[in-house]
Parts: structure tokens; C-alpha cells; sequence
């Protein structure tokens, strides 16, 4: 079977990713946040929810220290052989957030599932639900990871996360401030998904009481990405 490999350009850093069935390619969302991290040689990094290992790869490249971790096996096996084409090396554990992984570390990134899916366009197979499904607010998981992260930050770490307005993103950002610094790096906007348009309605309605946020510009509707760092206070 042919390998589909793509190129993806993440700031001066070209990254070669391989594709597989039943694992995640970046999204545009995931690119965004790709796009906008910065990240530092010779610091330890975590990628909580690797899915292919587009953050993971990258950060290696520029010459961090990586582990990645993933729920998924053929998430963390496509990681390792994306890290492999890339001619770098990525540490994996298998299992949610912190699964595996002691010590504290200089950088956490998390792009995880952060959007209210209808449950008439949750996939079947349970791995693609994992990487889209946020849950009744589209935020359970961030919150979770909110509460745990500290244990692994030492006083100069940060963790850097998207915030997705197709969920709760202000009750997430909430949480945030309430035990971390936060600073905001990046806004960016971005079209929403077809799932979105699909029930254009129940969305609509659920902006309107601000659960979410989109909008719509020249006739497109749009949801935002919020690129945050936190930091111990």
C-alpha cells in the first residue's frame, strides 16, 4: 500500500508528516496552534493527545527534549514513524494526559478535542470520537487537564493551549484564571467545520446564548482559536 506522506510548513520548519487511517491528519485548527507555539532548544516538552505528532515532531526539531502521549496505540505508532522520517526522536506512553510520565517539564502542549459535537455526527469508531468530541460543553477534557497540569510544572513552565469557541470556551478560560497566569498569544479565526453548518441552527442558538461563539463574514460562519499560556502563579 502507498504511504501518504504530506508537508506541512510550521514557521522556518518544515515538517513531513505520514497519514494512516484511524488516526487524525492536523486540521486546520491544529495548524493554527502549531503555527503560533514557540518553542526552545534544549528544553523538555510534553504533547498531551499527539494524534499524528505534528507538535511533537516540530518541537523536536527545534530542539527540545519530547514525550508524547496519546490514548490511541496507532496514534503513538504513526508519532514515533513521523519522528523517524524527521530524523529526530520522540519518547511516547500510551494512556491519558500524564499517563507514564514523571518529573516536571519546561513546556505542555495540548491539543485536545475541544468542540460540542452532536451526537448524530459523533463517528462511530470510538478512536475518531476521541479526537473530535469535547463532550456536553465541548470542554470536559481541558478542565481535566486544568486540574492535573500543576503537578508537572516547575516555576518557570508554561502550558500552552487552544481555546475553540465551539465550546465553552469562557467557562474554560474561567478555570484557567483561577489557577494559572494567563496570557493570550494568539487570536485566530477560522471556517467551522461541516458538522457545524449541518445544524447551523442549534449553534447559531447555542452563540446567541453564549455558550459558543461563531460569526459570520461574507457569507462564511467562522469560529475563533484562542492560542493561551499559562503559568504557575
Amino acid at each position: 500500500m502507498q504511504k501518504t506522506i504530506l508537508q506541512y510548513q510550521v514557521g522556518a520548519t518544515t515538517v513531513e508528516l505520514e497519514s494512516r487511517p484511524g488516526v487524525f491528519a492536523p486540521s486546520a485548527h491544529g495548524l493554527y496552534f502549531a503555527r503560533t507555539i514557540q518553542f526552545q532548544p534544549h528544553t523538555q516538552v510534553l504533547d498531551i493527545g499527539t494524534g499524528s505528532g505534528i507538535l511533537a515532531v516540530t518541537a523536536a526539531l527545534q530542539g527540545a527534549q519530547v514525550t508524547a502521549t496519546d490514548v490511541v496505540e496507532a496514534s503513538l505508532e504513526l508519532t514515533t514513524a513521523n519522528a523517524i522520517r524527521n530524523g529526530v526522536e520522540v519518547q511516547t506512553r500510551q494512556g491519558p494526559f500524564f499517563t507514564g510520565v514523571t518529573g516536571t517539564f519546561d513546556q505542555i502542549v495540548a491539543n485536545l478535542p475541544q468542540e460540542i459535537v452532536l451526537s448524530d455526527d459523533t463517528p462511530v469508531n470510538p478512536d475518531e470520537a476521541i479526537a473530535i468530541d469535547g463532550g456536553e460543553r465541548g470542554n470536559h477534557l481541558v478542565i481535566a487537564l486544568l486540574e492535573q497540569a500543576p503537578k508537572y510544572m516547575h516555576s518557570k513552565s508554561e502550558l500552552w493551549l487552544p481555546l475553540h469557541t465551539l465550546s465553552d470556551y469562557q467557562d474554560t478560560l474561567r478555570a484557567a484564571l483561577s489557577h494559572f497566569n494567563v496570557r493570550i498569544h494568539a487570536i485566530g479565526d477560522l471556517p467551522v467545520k461541516p458538522f457545524v453548518t449541518k445544524h447551523l441552527d442549534i449553534y447559531k442558538q447555542l452563540s446567541e446564548q453564549g455558550v459558543i461563539r461563531i460569526f459570520q463574514r461574507d457569507e462564511q460562519w467562522f469560529s475563533q482559536v484562542w492560542v493561551i499560556a499559562l503559568s504557575l502563579r
